[in-house]
């Protein structure tokens, strides 16, 4: 009888071994779900989405205030937060006479699919009456 008994314990063993094994694999085997839009529709809601954070950005006066610092790390990071998973951004900040401003890329990902829309954005920083034309240039990530 005892013999009997050990087995159901073995077999109790197996099936939470198989148990865990199926768990550790749904885990390594599932990757993050992106949104992914492959129709016309993409230029509109990428826009609508640019355009959406730098006015939230803008709201306060924090663009114009983080501009007038050269605060790129910054914005960046703000930008990155406000932005959905697999979406990529390239910022450029322009003065009054065309010039670039930020010396270094303000980017989040690679900007290399067939879907960019680029979105012209005139600032005035209300602190010092200097106004900025920054240019948002938004693409889904593959």
């Amino acid at each position: 009888m005892k013999i009997l008994m050990n087995k159901k314990g073995q077999v109790r063993t197996l099936e939470a071994l198989l148990a865990v094994a199926v768990v550790f694999a749904a885990l390594l085997l599932t990757r993050p779900i992106y949104v992914s839009y492959d129709n016309l529709g993409d230029y509109d809601v990428l826009y609508t989405m640019g355009l959406n954070v730098l006015v939230q950005l803008d709201r306060d006066g924090d663009l114009g205030r983080l501009i007038s610092e050269r605060n790129w790390a910054e914005i960046a990071d703000r930008l990155s937060i406000m932005l959905p998973l697999g979406v990529s951004f390239n910022l450029t900040v322009y003065d009054e006479e065309s010039n670039i401003l930020n010396d270094r890329p303000v980017s989040g990902g690679a900007i290399n699919s067939k879907c960019v829309v680029s979105i012209q954005y005139i600032l005035v920083d209300r602190s010092n009456l200097r106004f900025y034309v920054i240019r948002l240039q938004l693409a889904w990530m593959k």
